[in-house]
């Protein structure tokens, strides 16, 4: 499958793309340590606490920067094949310009497999974590999450919530009423719980309250939450769904489903990180396209300009499609797969203009 000729353009590609990952990541590590240093303080949150936040989410920041390391990388790379003349020499042997093409896109199935051991397997868990570390660590140790949900004391309160949307809105919300003594007082049930203008509201209450006779049941359809959370601390704690792995995003979506729920959210999450590997490719594509093409003759530090330029317009283009789409009731799949398309398709115009 990998010919000597394949092997020496994906060594070259490849190192040239974990470099300028490994820049990006420190760079943008850098950045975000500088801004927790603001929280420091706050609660029981430390320095050492900001660091081992900013080392969890290095996965997730890979992730964020692997396409634009790549597309980086690969026009370094070729375009150092092309100042030392081996790109000529190559075509003079009669490699024409897909085949060199062909040997960069098969350079990224490794890099694709790269990508989706992070995305799938290290990078839900570590972002999961740091997040909780954070908002533990800043709460003072009263709240923490659970794989039954989030877990929060109030007072005499202790709150358990299955379930945190990422409106806002919460369920299976259970309060549990504490004597001094700290002998169950009283349970309350909410299968749902939303904020409106002013308060916090319960649906579909069922409230238990135990006395030295008896337990006493009482049902309401709404109650007013006293005392609920702060809303940064539910913000804080509601994980993004690019945070979770393609099991965990279908499972959700199942949930929301059987609850009547929007799911377009979590829809365009699902699609992202399919299309995300293939991204890998059309970057690589779309390298060798300029190499061969509008940058066949100009400096390698305009070629990483350019780079970073390509890179940044797709990386704004990716982030820009998907919210679009949901605010016009476009299909999902469009505003995930649209930014690849089209930068494929650029690239398969320049390769055939000059090939």
């Amino acid at each position: 499958m990998f010919s000597i000729l394949d092997r020496y353009i994906a060594r070259q590609v490849i190192n040239a793309s974990l470099l300028i990952l490994f820049l990006l990541t420190c760079l943008r590590s850098l950045f975000s340590l500088l801004d927790e240093l603001g929280d420091i303080g706050e609660g029981q949150y430390i320095l050492s606490d900001a660091l081992l936040y900013v080392g969890l989410m290095i996965p997730d920041r890979i992730l964020e920067f692997f396409p634009m390391s790549v597309l980086i990388g690969a026009l370094f790379a070729m375009g150092n094949l092309a100042s030392h003349s081996e790109l000529t020499v190559m075509r003079a042997a009669g490699i024409t310009t897909w085949r060199i093409a062909g040997a960069t896109i098969k350079a990224s199935v490794i890099l694709m497999i790269v990508v989706i051991i992070i995305g799938e397997f290290l990078a839900p868990i570590t972002t999961k974590a740091a997040s909780q570390l954070r908002t533990s660590a800043i709460s003072g140790g009263e709240l923490s999450f659970s794989k039954t949900g989030l877990w929060a004391k109030q007072g005499n309160k202790v709150i358990q919530i299955s379930n945190i949307l990422s409106d806002g809105k919460l369920s299976g919300v259970t309060i549990y009423q504490l004597k001094d003594n700290a002998e169950l007082e009283k349970v309350i049930q909410a299968k749902r719980a939303e904020q409106t203008t002013r308060t916090w509201q319960l649906l579909d209450v069922t409230e238990l309250e135990f006395t030295n006779e008896a337990i006493v049941t009482q049902k309401f359809a709404r109650k007013i939450w006293s005392e609920p959370l702060r809303e940064e601390q539910i913000e804080t704690l509601t994980l993004q769904p690019e945070a979770l792995n393609l099991i965990g995003l279908i499972s959700y979506m199942s949930y929301l489903n059987d609850n009547n729920l929007r799911t377009e959210e979590y829809e365009l999450a699902l699609w992202r990180k399919i299309v995300q590997p293939f991204a890998i490719a059309v970057m690589m594509f779309l390298a060798v396209s300029f190499v061969f093409g509008p940058m066949r003759s100009i400096s390698m530090g305009a070629r990483i300009l350019s780079g970073v330029m390509l890179g940044f317009v797709f990386h704004l283009a990716n982030q820009s499609f998907g919210p679009i789409s949901l605010i016009y009731n476009f299909s999902p799949f469009v505003g995930a797969f649209l930014p690849a398309l089209i930068f494929a398709s650029l690239a398969y115009w320049l390769m055939r203009r000059n090939s």
